[in-house]
């Protein structure tokens, strides 16, 4: 498997994760592949009880108000699962692996502190967030995130995501 030390998805892994704790629903949207945000609109329209095609196209705008009801199931299932906004915001993130050309992951390192570079040995990861390559950018792929997540045995960074 090919491993990239430089790749937008690092940055773009860190970007996510800070969006989701802090609480700022159009980066983390801004971020999503389009399945996940599909996903999400479905979700949304489940709870909201409103026709499917009436949810999709949020956030299209930029100051889309139901955005932040959108993005919310997610922000709640990437809290659990990674222990509240503290935690999310102390993992460190590794070099992307890239399995094949439209897909890469970073593991995601606890309790890392301050920006510094460590051996592989001398960590564990706590998760994995996979991506997408598509419209010629790489995003978030909730999919592939769970996917990976179980075959390399680590929890899902993105929690159970309920309806």
């Amino acid at each position: 498997m090919k491993i990239q030390f430089e790749h937008p998805t690092q940055l773009l892994a860190s970007t996510f994760l800070r969006a989701l704790a802090q609480d700022e629903p159009q980066v983390a949207w801004e971020r999503l592949s389009r399945e996940g945000r599909g996903l999400l609109e479905g979700i949304y329209a489940a709870r909201a009880n409103v026709l499917l095609h009436r949810a999709a196209g949020v956030g299209s705008a930029g100051t889309d108000e139901r955005l932040a009801d959108v993005i919310a199931p997610l922000r709640e299932a990437a809290l659990r699962a990674c222990g509240g906004p503290e935690r999310i915001l102390g993992l460190g993130v590794s070099a992307a692996r890239m399995p094949d050309r439209h897909t890469a992951f970073v593991l995601l390192l606890p309790d890392f502190g301050e920006e510094r570079i460590v051996n592989e040995s001398d960590w564990r990861p706590a998760h994995l967030l996979a991506f997408t390559y598509e419209s010629r950018e790489w995003l978030v792929d909730l999919g592939r995130t769970a996917l990976l997540s179980a075959e390399a045995g680590l929890p899902d960074p993105l929690g159970e995501i309920r309806a």
